[in-house]
């Protein structure tokens, strides 16, 4: 089977989370947990192409630690061999340095040679004592010795070991500059991966909001076809509630939708009892009926009511519609849905028979399809010849067209007050640029006032 989506998703999220924890414990020095928390992101996406840099990363701190160590055990050899007594090496070199045949050279006679008086230090050395001759005469004791001092070779051995090569100075400014390369691709490399998740994190976000919102709107076309006639029935309503739970809306947020729902069809009621002339006489009556069939509460209709009120008003009547139709579909859903906008459609089959009517009927609006019987003038033949009149050339004119002569007409040259729409019509895009146009036809005759 192949794997779930949604949960490699979230084992993709929750490895990149192992990730800045493992960066957090590396910035710390705590490698052991970072490597843990990369061997846990590596396990939940096996694909990630961060996971290698972290652990190199991780290496290579480590060397730098073990480099930096073993600086300071050398530093700490070569200060314990600087704290070594001078006497030492000097007592350590000098008993084998002492040549017994340069006191034999001195010849003693007992007339010649004056009275000598040792002139011995008091403490002497025990290694002199060990190695001078009993058979030296106590004259011996007199000469003055020169100082000993250990070989020149042996005098520069420590400063030799001190002074780095050429080689090892070459070595070190290369790893130097490798150092460096590699700590900024390291630093290039998480700022990508801080973006990375930064956009994932604003997708996941963007995506959980369209969720939200197509769930939303699955739920209120439903509740919107079940209260289109009032309140639906116990059975119904279990149903719209267990949609609700599947597509995981809050009781909340679905007893808030279901309420918007419940008033807009009420108001469509009320608008279309209004268009029949049926709330002329017991209005009340009427009124009061309609809040029982769609379960309206006294306090939601107070709360609504200044809505309905400027709804009824602003609806009541917006102006004549001339409607040139022969698809009898086309002309029964139109003509029906404008009516409930506040129109008065008036519907002619025929352009022809349009001409005849357009003098006596002075439109506001005009919507006509393109295409006719045979031998029947085309819409766009009966927009040519209303843009000859003077009278009706500036009336706000839609085009209703099929597929076939969408691409033809959209070459044309369109005027301001003129708009196409394609078949089959969308309701609420037919009313917004009837709008459009009607709000160009009042600029323009103010302009001319």
């Amino acid at each position: 089977m192949p794997p779930n989506t949604d949960q490699v998703n979230q084992n993709k999220l929750a490895a990149r989370q192992c990730l800045v924890a493992a960066d957090k414990y590396i910035k710390e020095g705590h490698f052991v947990e970072a490597r843990k928390e990369i061997e846990k992101a590596k396990s939940l996406d096996p694909s990630n192409v961060y996971v290698g840099a972290f652990i190199d990363r991780i290496n290579f701190f480590e060397k730098e630690r073990k480099l930096e160590a073993g600086t300071s055990a050398k530093a700490h050899e070569s200060k314990a061999a600087q704290a070594v007594p001078k006497q030492s090496v000097s007592h350590a070199v000098s008993a084998p340095s002492i040549q017994p045949t340069k006191v034999n050279e001195i010849s003693f006679t007992t007339e010649q040679s004056p009275k000598i008086v040792p002139t011995v230090p008091a403490a002497q050395p025990a290694s002199m004592t060990e190695h001078t001759p009993e058979a030296f005469p106590k004259a011996a004791a007199a000469v003055s010795m020169p100082k000993i001092s250990p070989p020149v070779e042996q005098r520069r051995e420590p400063d030799e070991q001190n002074i780095p090569s050429s080689g090892s100075i070459r070595n070190s400014q290369t790893e130097r500059s490798y150092t460096e390369s590699q700590l900024a691709e390291m630093k290039k490399q998480i700022e990508l991966l801080s973006q990375a998740l930064e956009q994932e994190k604003k997708a996941r976000e963007e995506m959980k909001k369209n969720q939200v919102q197509q769930s939303v709107a699955q739920l209120r076309a439903a509740l919107e076809k079940a209260w289109i006639n009032g309140a639906p029935q116990p059975v119904a309503s279990e149903e719209l509630h267990t949609l609700a739970v599947s597509l995981s809306i809050p009781e909340n947020v679905e007893k808030t939708i279901q309420r918007e729902v419940k008033v807009e069809m009420y108001s469509k009621a009320v608008k279309e009892v209004v268009s029949k002339r049926q709330l002329l006489r017991s209005s009340s009556s009427t009124l009061e009926w309609l809040r029982k069939v769609y379960q309206l509460t006294l306090e939601e209709y107070l709360e609504y009511e200044s809505k309905f009120l400027m709804d009824l008003v602003s609806n009541q009547y917006k102006g004549t519609l001339f409607q040139i139709s022969s698809d009898e579909t086309t002309k029964s859903e139109i003509a029906s849905k404008l009516k409930l906008m506040g129109y008065a459609v008036v519907v002619s089959p025929s352009p022809e028979h349009a001409l005849e009517k357009i003098e006596k009927l002075n439109p506001n609006v005009i919507v006509c399809e393109t295409s006719f019987d045979a031998g029947s003038l085309s819409g766009i033949k009966f927009l040519h010849i209303l843009r000859n009149s003077s009278k009706f050339n500036f009336i706000p004119f839609v085009l209703l067209a099929g597929k076939d002569d969408l691409s033809l007409i959209e070459t044309s040259d369109l005027r301001p007050n003129e708009g196409i729409i394609k078949k089959p019509v969308n309701i609420d895009e037919l009313s917004a640029m009837i709008n459009e146009k009607l709000v160009w036809f009042r600029e323009y005759i103010s302009s001319l006032t």
